[in-house]
């Protein structure tokens, strides 16, 4: 059983549709650090950041109910937190000059942020589809692609308790879950294959490993605001 609770995010948003405020809590959590990139792309500080988050949860709240593919639920929210940073960014633009923003304050077209937005949409999925990944799994793909130094094949195999001939077919098994969890997160193109296949999972299963737990601690002040 997933470690939330909920199979995936349709049974969730089918809880949150049902007024279960712990799922509006795990579905707030869920994508608080999507949120929280975009602005943080845009340039934008931690208090301005605030005031885009609360104001893209108010409209998830508000108009949950209209989303017919669950599935897109994720680029949903990116695209209105990206209209909240572009809504802001006009409104300061209108009392101060481009010098006074700092001069190289992107702009809703550059080309640079437009990128970067669409990364943090691909390793937001992968780290969604990291978390729904089964333990084993989990813990070989962190062995694999996050730790630092990479640990021998002899010393992952003794830690998951599998002979050293299984890992790489049980590796190969592992990055099919996380593809097919990837596409069912409604990530925005496939994953990577081989041989970019490391540098496209290794950041986004670095930042799902460390930041899921720091989510569930609470230790972000936001968490459960909505």
């Amino acid at each position: 059983m997933p470690r939330t609770g909920w199979k995936d995010d349709r049974e969730l948003v089918r809880a949150c549709r049902k007024g279960d405020a712990k799922a509006w809590e795990e579905l707030i959590r869920r994508y608080r650090r999507l949120i929280y990139s975009i602005p943080h792309v845009f340039g934008f500080a931690a208090d301005r950041a605030d005031e885009i988050f609360q104001r893209v949860a108010v409209k998830l709240v508000e108009h949950l109910g209209e989303i017919r593919r669950v599935e897109g639920l994720a680029s949903w929210i990116a695209v209105t937190a990206r209209r909240e940073c572009r809504s802001y960014a006009e409104m300061d633009a209108r009392f101060a000059s481009l010098d006074e923003l700092g001069g190289g304050s992107p702009t809703r077209n550059d080309p640079d942020i437009l990128e970067r937005l669409d990364a943090i949409e691909r390793e937001h999925a992968v780290a969604l589809a990291f978390e729904r990944l089964d333990e084993p799994c989990r813990k070989l793909l962190s062995a694999l692609y996050v730790e630092d130094p990479t640990p021998s094949y002899k010393e992952i195999a003794q830690r998951l308790g599998r002979p050293v001939g299984s890992l790489g077919p049980t590796r190969a098994r592992c990055l099919a879950k996380l593809a097919a969890l990837y596409r069912r997160m409604g990530g925005p193109e496939p994953l990577a294959r081989k041989p970019d296949r490391r540098a496209a999972i290794a950041p986004a299963v670095r930042r799902a490993g460390r930041g899921i737990k720091q989510d569930r601690a609470g230790s972000c002040a936001h968490g459960g605001e909505r």
